[in-house]
Formats: C-alpha cells, structure tokens, sequence
C-alpha cells in the first residue's frame, strides 16, 4: 500500500480508507485547504506532508 498513487486528493480518499479516515479526522479549514490542493496529492504520503508542512 506505500507508495501507491492516485489521480487526486478526490480518486485517494475514495480508493484508501486509511486517507479517507485520516482526512476525516482534520478540522474543516485543513480539509478545505486540501480540497482547494487536491489535484497535487496522488499518495497518503503527500496527503500527511501538506498537513504537516502547511498546518503545524
């Protein structure tokens, strides 16, 4: 399962329960901040770098 690549944000959340429950668990403004970055995160890897990089 590491290192495996989506489309986006949107074609990993439906494909990886792991991101999708991950994604789920972050407050609204981080997840509309992914929503609005979504065509640039294609693994579970990049989803846990923007969060860290862009909401610490």
């Amino acid at each position: 399962m590491s290192g495996q690549k989506y489309e986006d944000l949107a074609d990993l959340l439906l494909n990886n329960e792991r991101a999708k429950h991950f994604y789920k668990s972050l407050p609204d403004e981080i997840q509309i901040s992914l929503s609005n970055n979504g065509s640039s995160i294609h693994s579970m890897e990049e989803l846990r770098r923007f969060v860290n990089e862009n909401h610490h």
